[in-house]
């Protein structure tokens, strides 16, 4: 009886463990880029391929944030 319980726990605890390597390792299982210069190190989380779109991402912000603010009716005062 008692080897049954001890068996049963010692399975649901094996379970556990499997399941919490996995889904950490599934979280945390994202590439680390370290890139080092003379006076700094820096460390840059994510693929290659996500970086790049990021970097997209950021400069069609840009380009649009840009373009707002030309096509904006903005008067500047520009007396003193």
């Amino acid at each position: 009886m008692v080897s049954h319980v001890l068996y049963k726990f010692c399975l649901l605890f094996l379970f556990v463990v499997m399941i919490t390597f996995t889904a950490s390792e599934g979280l945390c299982g994202e590439d680390l880029k370290v890139t080092k210069d003379k006076d700094t190190t820096t460390y840059t989380v994510g693929s290659s391929e996500s970086r790049k779109k990021a970097i997209e991402e950021e400069e069609r912000d840009k380009e649009r944030a840009w373009d707002m603010l030309k096509n904006s009716n903005i008067i500047i005062d520009k007396r003193k």
